[in-house]
């Protein structure tokens, strides 16, 4: 089960790892430039190699990647195949071959990013309708939207969950400001509300609300910092973002030390290549609450979308991510 080499599938944006044996390793929503940049980069240290040395190839992926400039992302899409193709040889849905937790989580709908207020409590109401857990208030300073939350509230009822993205859209006294409103009602949380990598303010901010504060942006590629996070409480829960933390691997080493501190992990992805990884992260973790999606669906190009029913996420059982090809594609031929 030798890597041979790395394979990028443009129709489909798939990066596949491919060995001398029957199984490959996938990436899915990996666009030209960043799988050149892996190929170019990242290759020469995969190969020969097998995915039973991959917490030993995620570390030489991340240096490699670091000292050439390349961000998390690359050496991110690398892990996830390459955890892809561990699974695989296992015969195992990949939230088994971690763990396996549980093969369902509770959903969440992401909502629009620039809608007004109208639009927002739509897309709220239609989400409770649906089934799912809560909804997704995503980034803006507009004050009008920051007035509108008690209609929001209104619309769906007291037992809908309501969370806020602010994407570091403030500054300290903005969020406080913000987070006061979320209080008022009751929202679930407050995911990334400053600005900067502003740890400081994170702890001043967590300190003086009682809404949950998330937030892991300000993390980088340093998984030390996301550590010390945690143990100073500068966060009440860290999110991790696949594969832009640097992959599965990352995720799992931050979510392991977050629940020996008896605090959770939030998973989220906000590029192609990451819902299924996220999926199957959420699946093996105990201290990691839901999995969101856009508008209705949670899926890549060139694939079959993840199954939600009844508001929640079923895991695939197939082998590794589980990633099913549309009809209309066809890949490469394998060269080795």
């Amino acid at each position: 089960m030798e890597i041979t080499g790395i394979i990028h599938e443009p129709r489909c944006e798939l990066l596949r790892l491919v060995t001398g044996g029957e199984f490959e390793g996938w990436s899915p929503g990996v666009k030209a430039p960043a799988a050149e940049a892996v190929i170019d980069l990242l290759e020469p240290v995969l190969l020969g190699n097998t995915a039973w040395e991959r917490d030993r190839l995620w570390r030489e992926c991340l240096e490699t990647g670091r000292d050439a400039g390349l961000a998390p992302t690359a050496w991110g899409i690398v892990d996830v195949a390459l955890w892809d193709l561990f699974a695989k040889a296992q015969n195992l849905p990949l939230f088994r071959a971690i763990g396996g937790f549980r093969d369902r989580v509770p959903a969440v709908c992401r909502g629009s990013r620039g809608a007004s207020v109208e639009p927002r409590i739509d897309e709220a109401i239609a989400a409770r309708d649906s089934g799912l857990f809560g909804y997704i208030v995503r980034a803006t300073r507009d004050a009008d939207l920051i007035d509108a939350l008690p209609a929001l509230r209104a619309a769906v009822g007291a037992g809908f969950r309501l969370l806020y993205d602010a994407g570091q859209a403030f500054e300290l006294e903005q969020a406080l400001t913000v987070g006061r409103a979320l209080e008022q009602i009751d929202a679930h949380w407050f995911s990334e509300p400053l600005r900067g990598g502003d740890v400081t303010g994170l702890q001043k901010l967590s300190d003086a609300l009682e809404i949950p504060v998330v937030a892991g942006a300000f993390m980088g590629d340093a998984i030390l910092a996301g550590t010390r996070a945690l143990t100073t409480r500068a966060v009440d829960r860290l999110r991790v973002d696949i594969p832009q933390a640097g992959g599965i691997t990352a995720a799992l080493k931050l979510a392991r030390g977050a629940e020996a501190l008896q605090m959770n992990c939030e998973i989220d992805w906000s590029a192609a290549t990451a819902p299924h990884a996220a999926a199957h992260l959420l699946g093996a973790l105990r201290n990691a609450e839901f999995f969101a999606i856009d508008g209705a669906t949670a899926g890549v190009t060139g694939f079959h979308d993840l199954s939600i029913v009844d508001g929640e996420l079923l895991l695939p059982s197939e082998p590794g991510l589980g990633l099913r090809l549309t009809d209309s594609i066809q890949l490469s031929r394998n060269p080795s």
